[in-house]
């Protein structure tokens, strides 16, 4: 009863996370509730027994994805949403979208039959999806592994470029002369 009942605390927080990093206005912020969303969807897959997959969300998302995230928007210089995202006349069909897809979503739930599977909750799934990974598939774990580590390479030289191109601009007629006016 007390795993339910932190189930749906913890449920109650990353949809109020979620609801919070789509409304703020600043991206930092937004960051940092997306960051909590991911880290509390850890939380639920560790209570639904599935630790590996909450250890994984926890390094992947919240250690990786997240901190990209803010490193890019420190790179970019932008803390204001509508600075990199203007907002355009599609808003409210965008709105009436979102409803109908998540009322969808809904209905689907609802009407779904679902039924429930005793478990073992002293199995651990660390061990098999281990041996997996270091034996059966290793190859695709260490191309996964080069993968990402080009596309953090690449991120790091085309925000270098950026930072480059912006120191840069040239100077305007008259700037930089002691006096003010030539």
């Amino acid at each position: 009863m007390l795993g339910v009942i932190f189930f749906y605390f913890f449920a109650a927080l990353a949809v109020v996370a979620a609801v919070a990093m789509v409304v703020t206005r600043n991206l930092v912020h937004a960051a940092l509730f997306m960051a909590g969303t991911f880290l509390l969807i850890a939380f639920l897959y560790i209570l639904m027994g599935a630790d590996y997959v909450g250890a994984v969300q926890i390094l992947v998302y919240v250690g990786a994805i997240s901190i990209l995230f803010v490193f890019g928007i420190m790179l970019t210089k932008r803390d204001r949403i509508e600075d990199s995202n203007r907002f355009n006349r599609y808003g409210v069909a965008a709105t009436i979208v979102a409803v109908l897809l998540f009322a969808g979503i809904v209905l689907a739930v609802l009407g779904a039959a679902f039924r429930t599977v005793p478990s073992d909750a002293s199995t651990s799934t660390i061990q098999t999806i281990a041996n997996l990974f270091l034996n059966e598939y290793v190859l695709a774990f260490e191309f996964a592994g080069i993968l990402l580590l080009a596309a953090l390479v690449g991120a790091i030289v085309i925000g270098q470029t950026h930072l480059g191109k912006a120191r840069a601009k040239p100077r305007a007629p008259g700037a930089g002369i002691e006096g003010g006016k030539a």
